[in-house]
């Protein structure tokens, strides 16, 4: 899943780049997550997806 895409599934009503922001914010208040925020890959695999969902809850 790219992530803008999972980005913009939390924050459905911004713009992809400002949702990917507040996303990537959110994810740096998590020990456990904060490595997502600063992977230079622009998707995530199911597995890193299902962890995410894990911490944050399905969107």
């Amino acid at each position: 899943m790219g992530r803008m895409e999972l980005a913009q599934s939390y924050f459905p009503n911004i713009l992809p780049r400002s949702a990917w922001q507040k996303f990537k914010s959110l994810l740096l208040d998590y020990p456990d997550l904060e490595g997502f925020a600063t992977q230079r890959r622009r998707t995530f695999l199911p597995s890193e997806v299902n962890i995410i969902y894990r911490y944050l809850g399905q969107p």
